[in-house]
């Protein structure tokens, strides 16, 4: 009975009842640096059980650095642990609610397609009618299209965009994350270019492909970390003891082998099975309709400026890697000439850690896409998820040179007859596909 009323209250508050926005003010956030591995073991175990302190990026290569956010009440407790164990730490950010304040945020004008501008955030409602009059200003080329539902019963809203039939396809996903607020503009972004561009090459890719993109496919985390907590990651799924969901850690591929929690309050909770959660498990469905025809996956995170390729539970070079290599590289070398903004490129453990359940590995593994890369956007170290608005057109003029460019090179190698993933039985495929089902 205590079980119920908890989940029963969890979920009258988390509806916005009885709660304001909440406010990070002296908020602190740590850049520590790890030596070895038992200091990493420390930040590892911190971030598994004490979940005051909100770990934006993982500790998991003691030469890599590690973010932490903490509360005013709670920033001794890390400092003195930090110093139990020799770890040094810088401060970035002192006052995070004075970053939160400087991220502009905009209404757009129904009707008034060019009031969405890009230099400003947007909130879900202004998102999904910026697609709806895009789709009735261009209803030769664009339709609406719905890629799955939501715990709170909202739609997964996308855009086809299409110039006939008999096109292999293109599908972007964004906004899995709900705290990745640079994802979604950024996705926005690339329609507009692909509708309104006067560029050949950006007109010579719209044209080529179908192209199915979703700037948002947590609505209801976004939405939240709107209107109640700005890092919000997860969705919006009640449990007894937590919740939410990481739908990066819901796909059924290598679900909860690395990188992922089996406690509902951790940001990475991969939920109770794989494709437990509606928005997993409508999307892939969706997916699957178009899978045989699907050329390019592409999923935009952020932060990091990374390019990664699947797999998140190893780094061999499995399915394409070596031509998924080439064309990444390439890539990232087109995106940097615009601002000299430089990725990295490389399998996911290469590059940033192990991570396994995410959207990319379930394409890759089980729709066998050639091409299938996450992005991890702007910026580094600096202001993490708080990109300043006046760096979203710039992130989306580049990462758009990179789309296309990513066209290009793919082209130019070929369909890569590759694509699949070594070593897997098709008796394991059809046995995805039945749980898949079923679940």
């Amino acid at each position: 009975m205590k079980s119920l009323i908890y989940a029963l209250l969890l979920a009258y508050l988390s509806n916005g009842v009885l709660s304001e926005k909440f406010r990070y003010d002296n908020y602190t956030v740590f850049r520590i640096h790890m030596e070895n591995e038992e200091q990493m073991k420390v930040l590892k175990d911190l971030q598994d059980t004490d979940f005051r302190f909100d770990f934006w990026t993982p500790p998991e290569h003691p030469s890599k650095l590690v973010q932490v956010m903490a509360g005013p009440e709670d920033k001794d407790d890390l400092q003195k642990l930090l110093t139990e164990h020799n770890m040094i730490a810088e401060i970035s950010m002192n006052n995070v609610q004075e970053f939160i304040d400087k991220q502009t945020i905009k209404r757009y004008t129904r009707n008034e397609i060019g009031s969405m501008t890009w230099n400003a955030y947007y909130s879900l409602e202004d998102i999904y009618a910026w697609l709806d009059d895009v789709v009735a200003q261009y209803p030769d080329v664009a339709t609406k299209v719905i890629g799955g539902q939501t715990y709170e019963g909202r739609e997964i809203v996308g855009i086809k965009i299409s110039h006939g039939p008999g096109k292999k396809n293109i599908f972007i996903e964004g906004g899995i994350h709900a705290r990745e607020w640079i994802s979604p503009p950024t996705v926005c972004f690339i329609i507009h270019e692909l509708l309104t561009s006067p560029v050949p090459e950006n007109m010579a890719a719209a044209r080529d492909f179908d192209w199915h993109i979703f700037p948002v496919v947590n609505p209801d985390g976004y939405k939240f970390s709107f209107e109640s907590q700005r890092f919000w990651r997860k969705n919006r799924r009640v449990f007894s003891n937590g919740i939410g969901v990481d739908l990066n850690r819901n796909w059924n591929s290598n679900w909860l082998v690395h990188g992922a929690s089996t406690n509902p309050s951790s940001d990475i909770y991969a939920g109770t099975g794989p494709f437990s959660e509606i928005e997993t498990r409508s999307l892939s469905r969706y997916m699957r309709a178009i899978g045989d025809q699907m050329q390019m996956f592409l999923t935009f995170h952020s932060y990091g400026q990374m390019l990664l390729l699947p797999f998140g539970n190893t780094s061999e070079p499995l399915a394409n890697y070596n031509e998924a290599m080439n064309i990444g590289r390439r890539a990232m070398g087109a995106l940097s000439v615009r601002y000299g903004t430089e990725y990295v490129t490389g399998n996911i453990v290469e590059v940033l850690y192990e991570a396994t359940g995410g959207t990319d590995e379930w394409v890759k593994e089980h729709l066998h896409v050639p091409i299938v890369y996450c992005y991890e956007l702007r910026d580094q170290l600096q202001y993490g998820f708080l990109l300043p608005p006046e760096q979203i057109l710039p992130t989306g003029l580049e990462t758009m040179d990179s789309v296309v460019d990513l066209i290009h090179q793919m082209k130019r190698f070929g369909t890569m007859a590759s694509a699949g993933v070594a070593g897997k039985a098709s008796m394991m495929m059809l046995l995805g596909i039945v749980m898949e089902y079923f679940l």
